[in-house]
């Protein structure tokens, strides 16, 4: 601009300029910053290097000296009426981001920021004084920026998420982003709202909670936390899920000084997950009651497939015992018949005279047959028992099927069997304990069948007992027998202990087998035992077991189900 002929223009040389165009463009020609002079009615222009440089592509001819109105010619709809508008008194323009023509700004869109001010000489405006900016790059970095920040609103609220700002520098002060307070039920003054509204707005089953993670993280060392807790939102009173994910920023000394977070509505999520949780355990139980009944149909099963071969059993059973007792009884009969005529014999015999030696030899073979035909009636009794035995081992079930108390039951049987014994065997005591639960209820059984189990138990048990204080050199053992009920709510358990000599770990295995038997030939048949378990085990569906120590004590444990009481 210094180099160009102003001597040609209407305002001559620069001598003869103005004293404020002086001014202005000795500012114009010292700063680093776009300028631009229109001076006098006609707009002369004057413009420094940096204007030159960011307008290079309207200057292509020669633009110093000459009317900006007619050099502007296409540009002059958009600035016209703001330079005329400064000319005529009403003062400066400011414009911001302005899309610049391409004869000025080139192929490309070109965005500037502009000012024009007055020029005055005295109380006249002389000139108008531009001071620009291209600012493409920034503005485009702006508006990408601005789409970038539409777009994460949109997902945001597509995803329900919001942003949230604390300052711990002085206390909590708080920012909310829209989607934030729209999440929460929140209007728009409620973007910088108080701590204590927050926590006010916090479920009460889950405040102190929420509050103690936010107050424990920035008071530590954390460099963020989640959480998952409900609010009730203020506009609707609706109760929703919110799923807080923070980080904290720290100053050199590790105190927090800012925290940023997003909140998610989760709500959908957790009911479906709660939802999922009751369908689950739903069908888990449904699966695990499915799993008891078949469990409970195999037992039944299992039950009446046994019960068929014990039907089956029993029928042979019981046909070959009343083949077997009928010459049995004969056996058993005439032997009887016979040793009471060897007697009459022997008496018949000792009133005749004959010789001394055939009378001893006489006596002798009639002893001889005599104690022959006892053997025969003992072990005649000892095979009837058993065939009597094997009738009630093969019988399928007899009595009715009905509720009864087990205490009641078990006490009647114990009498029967104290006093049972005590008339057949002289001398017996035995001292009973008995400890009944009062809980023990009723039981659904067959109370006969039962009966029968109890009384094999408590017999085997008096046996042992007396039979120990037989062999016994001590003389202060006293035998002992107890009964213990205990109630276990869906069954019953029953005790029946003795002090007797107990069971030996080598047979303990075959005590439930049939015709298994310690006892001395003659008082055991070895069907009590095995008759029991059936009648427990595939009768009544429970378990029997024993406990024994040898030499001390053996105990029979029975529990029974209660089944389906009316």
């Amino acid at each position: 601009m210094r180099q160009f002929d102003w001597s040609s223009t209407r305002l001559g040389t620069p001598d003869r300029w103005p004293e404020p165009l002086r001014i202005f463009l000795k500012v114009l020609l010292t700063t680093n910053h776009p300028m631009l002079v229109w001076w006098g009615p006609d707009l002369i222009q004057f413009y420094n290097d940096a204007f030159s440089a960011i307008a290079a592509n309207a200057l292509q001819k020669p633009a110093l000296g000459t009317s900006g109105r007619s050099y502007w010619r296409a540009l002059w709809s958009v600035i016209g009426p703001d330079v005329e508008h400064v000319m005529s008194g009403k003062g400066g323009v400011w414009r911001e981001h302005r899309l610049m023509p391409a004869d000025l700004a080139g192929s490309q869109q070109h965005y500037w920021t502009y000012s024009f001010s007055p020029i005055e000489q005295g109380d006249t405006v002389q000139g108008v004084l531009v001071v620009c900016r291209d600012e493409t790059q920034e503005y485009r970095a702006t508006l990408a920026l601005l789409a970038r920040e539409a777009e994460l609103a949109r997902v945001q609220q597509i995803g329900k998420i919001g942003g949230l700002e604390v300052n711990l520098t002085a206390g909590f002060r708080n920012r909310r982003s829209p989607e934030y307070l729209a999440i929460h039920g929140l209007p728009p003054e409620a973007a910088t709202e108080t701590h204590e509204d927050w926590v006010r707005r916090i479920h009460p089953e889950d405040r102190s909670r929420a509050e103690g993670t936010f107050l424990d993280a920035i008071n530590g060392d954390v460099e963020g936390y989640s959480i998952q807790y409900r609010i009730i939102r203020p506009c609707d009173g609706e109760t929703r899920w919110i799923l807080a994910k923070t980080e904290i920023e720290r100053d050199d000394n590790g105190k927090a000084v800012r925290l940023v977070g997003a909140h998610a509505d989760v709500t959908d999520q957790v009911l479906a997950e709660q939802a999922l949780r009751q369908s689950e355990e739903k069908y888990k139980k449904l699966a695990q009651e499915l799993s008891q009944s078949l469990e409970k149909l195999r037992a039944t099963q299992d039950r009446l497939i046994q019960a068929e071969k014990l039907a089956s059993l029993g029928q042979l059973t019981a046909g070959i015992a009343h083949e077997i007792k009928n010459p049995l009884n004969f056996v058993n009969n005439f032997a009887r018949l016979s040793s009471d005529r060897v007697a009459e014999l022997m008496a018949v015999l000792g009133d005749a005279t004959t010789a001394s030696k055939t009378v001893v030899d006489i006596n002798r073979l009639t002893i001889t047959i005599q104690n022959n035909l006892a053997k025969i009636v003992q072990h005649g009794k000892r095979a009837d028992s058993i065939v009597n035995n094997m009738l009630m081992h093969s019988r399928s079930g007899s009595g009715d099927h009905r509720p009864i108390e087990i205490n009641g039951l078990l006490d009647e049987t114990l009498n029967l069997a104290f006093h049972g014994a005590r008339a057949q065997r002289p001398g017996f005591s035995v001292k009973l304990q008995r400890e009944l639960d009062d809980d023990a209820g009723k039981l659904d059984l067959y109370p006969q069948e039962i009966s029968r189990v109890f009384l094999n138990l408590i017999s085997n048990g008096f046996y042992a007992a007396t039979h120990r204080r037989t062999d016994s050199s001590g003389k202060d053992f006293e035998p002992m027998l107890s009964v213990k009920t205990v109630n276990l709510g869906d069954s019953v358990e029953v005790r029946i202990r003795d002090n007797g000599d107990g069971i030996s770990p080598l047979i303990r295995d075959k005590i439930f087998d049939p015709f298994f038997t310690t006892k001395p030939a003659g008082e055991g048949t070895g069907l009590g035992l095995s008759i029991s378990h059936d009648v427990v085990v595939k009768q009544h569906g429970g378990t029997i077991d024993v406990e024994t120590e040898p030499g001390d004590f053996c105990e029979f444990i029975v529990r029974l189900p209660r089944g389906k009481l009316e």
